[in-house]
């Protein structure tokens, strides 16, 4: 909750200086928001130790605990880059760059969810 606290004081504080610095200065205020960024995801890079412990876990109960998690933690972290970059980029209006990085993250998804498909296909014909 404390950690969600201060991201959220940073991101409103970089916020409010963008928008007062955005008219004289746009540049500071994209390398502003980056830095906000970079800022609250090394803040929450903390909770990344549960997430460790999980994958753990999970291969510890499964044979192929790899081939379950580890796609989804990709696609996670895919989601997360993507999300992030694309909104820089509607921030500094580039739209169309933005629509490309969506796509391009919603292919890498998929690429790097292809393991774990062919794996649920093999058991769901397993069982058959």
């Amino acid at each position: 909750m404390d950690i969600m606290l201060k991201c959220a004081a940073a991101a409103l504080t970089a916020t409010v200086i963008c928008l007062l610095i955005k008219r004289t200065n746009p540049e500071m205020s994209m390398l502003l928001s980056a830095g906000a960024i970079v800022v609250i995801m090394t803040a929450a890079m903390g909770f990344a130790r549960s997430i460790t412990e999980l994958a753990s876990m999970v291969k510890a109960m499964t044979e192929d605990g790899d081939v379950m998690i580890v796609p989804v933690l990709k696609c996670v972290g895919i989601g997360a880059i993507t999300r992030i970059s694309s909104e820089l980029c509607r921030d500094a209006a580039q739209s169309s760059a933005a629509a490309a990085v969506d796509m391009a993250g919603t292919l890498c998804a998929i690429g790097v969810s292809m393991p774990l498909i062919i794996s649920m296909l093999k058991l769901i014909g397993g069982m058959t």
